[in-house]
């Protein structure tokens, strides 16, 4: 597949589907991420990163059980390169993982100005909620 990758849907709803193109309405509607337990495999400043991150990720809605995954290699990243302090090697692609997660996640201030995350509401919805 060649071009720009494709942006979720939650993604193309908050910034108000500027291409006009038709949304996924059968795309799934995950859960938001627990807070509460940063997982046991990752480092003391994977945790404490996550510990940071997280709630603040959650209450914009932009991430889901689905995400956990990504907030992992980004929080673990985060831990590596705060460990490679004196290996530039290291620390440099340590940071050049950690701030592509952070974009992906919405958490560098660019990403940010392409988001209008709004706080979930606690029921269930579907993209069809908020179709035409």
């Amino acid at each position: 597949m060649r071009g720009r990758k494709p942006q979720p849907t939650a993604l193309r709803v908050l910034r108000g589907n500027p291409g006009r193109r038709p949304l996924n309405a059968a795309e799934p509607n995950h859960p938001p991420l627990s807070p509460d337990f940063p997982p046991e495999m990752i480092g003391l400043k994977a945790r404490q990163e996550w510990a940071r991150v997280v709630p603040a990720l959650i209450a914009s809605g932009t991430v889901t059980v689905a995400d956990r995954a990504t907030v992992m290699a980004y929080c673990i990243k985060f831990g590596e390169w705060m460990d490679a302090s004196k290996k530039t090697t290291t620390r440099d692609a340590a940071l050049k993982l950690m701030l592509r997660l952070a974009i992906e996640l919405g958490m560098t201030p660019a990403a940010r100005t392409k988001v209008h995350a709004t706080p979930p509401t606690g029921r269930e919805s579907t993209w069809a909620d908020v179709l035409p």
